[in-house]
């Protein structure tokens, strides 16, 4: 070959060189700006529900933190905005008219509680955005449920699981009932009353209390409850009620079983009402045991064996239910983005997440529909009870 040849070959090939350079260049400055995906997210960071909203927040953050620098959705990262309620529904409320107008998300995450979570459904429903919730009150799908949907078991089933372990494992008739009067006791209230003759129950009687009541103020409550001769008396709020009852109910010497509701699944029952939370019994989802309910290698527990491994390198903590419930959310949003497309609008996104079937999340396999978007079912609760100021399942 003529000298003169080979260097117009090398000249050629240099230009396609730059030119694949500058191709690629573009390429991956494209995908560095491409524009991040905008969720709302509202928390009770502080106020009543902190132990929920808290431990929401880390989860929530930590699974935005793995997805972006796995390339985000489509190489669009996600950005999630959050806003603390402080367990206020007019401050939730608040924060969602923000998030939706201000910052234009595409999609909500929130409240810790049932009375928060009712608000942001007003905004969510009014603007036509989906909301994942993570609280438990049945009444939150009461109504026009269209853009809401649920991370964590409902009361109904909640309340199925306990009176079923109250009638069949514990064997005795006679219910008293304390409940926090905010909207997640409340409702509570509603489906035990409403539900335990079915199991051959009698609720003797039914004691609302405040949720920041104090100790001589429960005692007033239980004196209340026990003149009716309970056999067995039933919790239905979120900490700290339901831990100042357990320490109150030792240390005045009543002996009759407490049967929590599953508003005290995390750590801070125990480290709040000591030597007292053993031996209570509650509903949680199989997350809280899952290595002693769950087969090891099955899709369930891998999953949230993940989790708990990730959570606990991340914040030197264990996982708990409320940080589950956080999890769930982004997971079930970010899922349905990932089939919709990173530019779906909001109502687009509403209607994929209805078409979520088999997904695998801490509290169980979630499968919504037009009719169900509560997601769960039954056989994704347990009985735990406390042993040791540990978490065991209940045994028959």
């Amino acid at each position: 070959m003529k000298k003169t040849s080979r260097l117009a070959i090398l000249v050629v090939a240099a230009m396609l060189v730059v030119s694949l350079l500058s191709v690629t260049g573009c390429g991956a400055k494209e995908e560095a700006e491409k524009k991040p995906i905008k969720i709302g997210v509202v928390l009770s960071e502080s106020g009543a529900n902190e132990p929920l909203g808290k431990p929401e927040r880390n989860a929530i953050e930590l699974y935005v933190k793995r997805l972006n620098a796995n390339g985000g959705i489509n190489g669009h990262p996600v950005e999630v905005i959050i806003k603390d309620d402080q367990s206020d529904s007019n401050k939730a409320q608040q924060a969602a008219i923000e998030l939706l107008e201000q910052e234009e998300v595409v999609a909500l995450i929130g409240s810790s509680g049932t009375g928060p979570t009712l608000a942001m459904k007003q905004e969510a429903t009014k603007r036509g955005v989906p909301l994942v919730c993570m609280a438990a009150g049945a009444n939150i799908m009461e109504g026009d449920f269209t853009w809401v949907f649920r991370t964590p078991p409902t009361a109904t089933e909640a309340g199925k699981k306990a009176l079923a372990y109250i009638a069949e494992d514990l064997g005795v008739k006679k219910v008293g009932l304390l409940y926090d009067t905010n909207p997640f006791g409340t409702d509570g209230k509603a489906v035990v009353e409403a539900e335990a003759g079915r199991f051959g129950l009698e609720v003797v009687a039914s004691e609302g209390y405040g949720t920041n009541d104090s100790e001589d103020t429960m005692d007033t409550h239980l004196t209340n409850i026990m003149t009716a001769k309970p056999e067995i008396i039933l919790v239905w709020g979120t900490n700290p009620g339901p831990a100042i009852i357990a320490k109150r109910m030792k240390d005045k010497g009543i002996k009759v079983p407490y049967v929590g509701s599953h508003g005290i699944a995390n750590q801070q029952f125990i480290q709040l009402a000591g030597e007292a939370a053993n031996g209570v019994v509650f509903p949680a989802g199989k997350m809280l045991i899952y290595d002693k309910v769950l087969e090891p290698g099955s899709e369930e527990y891998e999953f949230i064996k993940d989790f708990d491994q990730a959570y606990q390198e991340e914040y030197g903590q264990p996982i708990n239910t409320f940080a589950g419930h956080g999890w769930d959310a982004i997971l079930i949003i970010t899922e349905a983005l990932k089939r919709a497309g990173a530019d779906a609008t909001p109502a687009e996104l509403r209607d994929e997440i209805e078409k979520t079937q088999g997904l695998v999340g801490t509290a169980g396999i979630f499968n919504y529909s037009s009719k169900d978007h509560n997601g769960l079912s039954p056989d994704d609760l347990v009985m735990v009870e406390i042993i040791g100021s540990k978490w065991e399942p209940v045994k028959k």
